[in-house]
C-alpha cells in the first residue's frame, strides 16, 4: 500500500513499525542504505489552552508551503504532511496541547523543513528539553531501572555571544571565512551504571557538560533506543516505532505537567475583589523567573547577548524587544515572545536575568530560555521559579511530589 493512501492511524503505525525494524537491521549490519532516513518525531508545543478544534491545525499551516490532508481515520486528528519535496510525514496530536510529526525523510531535509515552519508559525514552538529534565530522566529512570543497558549522551556548549556578534558568526558559517569560538562537545556511549560513576565528576570538573544535547533512552524490551534531542526531536534507533512513541508520550506528559505548573505559579494577573462598602481592590498574583549566571557575564558578552536577542530579534531565544539601558550594567526589556506574540518583561544584568510572564504567555518560554541559555551563554546558569530551583520542580513533577512534599 502506498504511503499516500493510508487512511488510518493504525496503518501508519504498522508501516512505521516495519520501517523501524528494517532500519535497525541495517544499522546492526552497518549497511544503512543511502537516502534511508531513520524515523524521527518532532514534538511541537501549541497553545496554553490547547487545541479546541483539530481543523485549526490546517489553518495554522496554511501558507507555509505544507499540504495538510486529514487521514479520514474514524478516531480523527491525524494528518498527512507534504511539501515541495514530497511526503514529509504524519502529524499526530498527542494531547490538546502537543503535536508530533513522524517523518522518515533524510535528517538534514526533515530538520530544515520543520525548523522553517516553526520559525514562521507563531502558534508553534518546539518542546525544549532542558539539562534538568534530562538529568531527572537519567537519575530516576534509566540509572536505577536499566543499569546494564547502554546509554548515549551528547553534550554541547557553544559560546555564541562571546566577543563577536551573532550576525557575523552566521555570515562566516555560510561563507568561506575563518571562524573560531570556544566550544565543548563530547559524546559518551557506555553502560548506564558506569556512566553513573563518572558523570557527576565530569560535570563538576567541566560545567559545559551540564548542557545535554541528546540522551539515548534504551528501548523497553528491544535492542537499541531512542535519541531525545534538546529541541524536542526523537530519533528511533530501535526496531519498534510503537515503543518509541510510548516513550515520547511519557516525556510529553512530564513536559506538559511541568509547563502547566510553571504557568500556575508564574502568570502575572490582577485579581479583583469587591469590598463591603461597594469599592474594589486588586491583588497581583504571579512570580518571576530568575536565571542566575554562575559568573557575571563579561561586558562584551553581555552587550552581544542583549543586542542580538532584542534589537536584532535573532539568536536562539526567539524573543524581540526594545532594550532600555539603565547604565551599562542593567537593561529593562518590554518584549515580545515570538511564540504566540505575547508580551514579556525582563530585567537583565551581567549577574542575572529576571523574567515576568503575563497571564496567557506560554510556560514553554521558560523551557526554551533555560535550554538555550545553558547551551549558548552560560552552562552553569541556575533557574529559580518563584524561589524554587527549576531542576527541583521538574524532579518533583516526575516523582509526583505535591505541596509540602517538595
Amino acid at each position: 500500500m502506498s504511503r499516500l493512501s493510508f487512511q488510518s492511524r493504525e496503518q501508519v503505525f504498522d508501516f512505521l513499525d516495519d520501517y523501524a525494524r528494517q532500519r535497525k537491521e541495517e544499522i546492526d549490519r552497518r549497511q544503512l542504505g543511502p537516502g534511508q532516513g531513520l524515523i524521527k518525531s518532532y514534538l511541537l508545543e501549541t497553545l496554553p489552552d490547547g487545541i479546541d478544534d483539530p481543523a485549526a491545525v490546517v489553518d495554522w499551516l496554511h501558507g507555509t508551503g505544507w499540504q495538510v490532508v486529514p487521514l479520514g481515520d474514524a478516531d480523527g486528528g491525524m494528518y498527512r504532511i507534504s511539501d515541495k519535496d514530497g511526503l514529509l510525514g504524519y502529524l499526530e496530536p498527542l494531547s490538546r496541547r502537543h503535536l508530533a510529526l513522524h517523518s522518515t525523510r533524510e535528517t538534514t531535509g526533515a530538520d530544515r523543513a520543520v525548523r522553517n515552519v516553526v520559525r514562521n508559525t507563531s502558534q508553534l514552538d518546539f518542546a525544549w528539553l532542558t539539562g534538568g529534565m534530562f538529568q531527572t530522566i537519567w537519575e530516576h529512570l534509566i540509572l536505577p531501572l536499566m543499569p546494564k543497558r547502554f546509554v548515549k549522551f551528547r553534550f554541547e556548549h557553544r559560546a555564541r555571544f562571546e566577543e563577536r556578534d551573532w550576525e557575523k558568526q552566521e555570515e562566516e558559517r555560510e561563507g568561506d571565512g575563518l571562524f573560531e569560538q570556544r566550544a565543548s562537545t563530547l559524546a559518551i556511549t557506555e553502560q548506564a551504571e558506569r556512566v553513573g560513576q563518572f558523570l557527576p565528576v565530569l560535570q563538576e570538573y567541566h560545567p559545559p557538560f551540564r548542557a545535554i544535547k541528546t540522551l539515548l533512552i534504551p528501548a523497553a524490551e528491544e535492542r537499541g533506543g531512542y535519541d531525545f534531542w534538546a529541541w524536542g526531536k526523537v530519533t528511533y534507533r530501535a526496531p519498534s516505532f510503537r515503543d518509541g512513541r510510548s516513550q515520547l508520550l511519557s516525556i510529553t506528559r512530564l513536559y506538559e505537567r511541568t509547563t502547566r505548573l510553571l504557568e500556575e505559579r508564574l502568570w502575572l494577573a490582577a485579581e479583583r475583589t469587591s469590598l463591603p462598602g461597594g469599592g474594589e481592590s486588586f491583588t497581583l498574583t504571579g512570580a518571576p523567573v530568575t536565571f542566575l549566571f554562575g559568573q557575571p557575564l563579561p561586558p562584551a558578552t553581555f552587550r552581544n547577548f542583549v543586542t542580538t536577542t532584542f534589537e536584532h530579534g535573532r539568536g536562539p531565544l526567539r524573543l524581540w524587544g526594545n532594550p532600555i539601558y539603565a547604565g551599562e550594567r542593567k537593561v529593562h526589556v518590554y518584549g515580545i515572545d515570538l511564540h504566540l506574540w505575547r508580551r514579556i518583561y525582563l530585567e537583565i544584568t551581567p549577574r542575572q536575568m529576571t523574567l515576568v510572564l503575563p497571564q496567557g504567555t506560554c510556560g514553554n518560554t521558560v523551557h526554551r530560555l533555560a535550554t538555550n541559555i545553558q547551551r549558548y551563554l552560560d552552562p552553569t546558569v541556575e533557574v529559580f521559579v518563584a524561589g524554587e530551583r527549576y531542576d527541583d520542580l521538574v524532579k518533583g513533577v516526575f516523582l509526583g511530589w505535591t505541596g509540602k512534599e517538595r
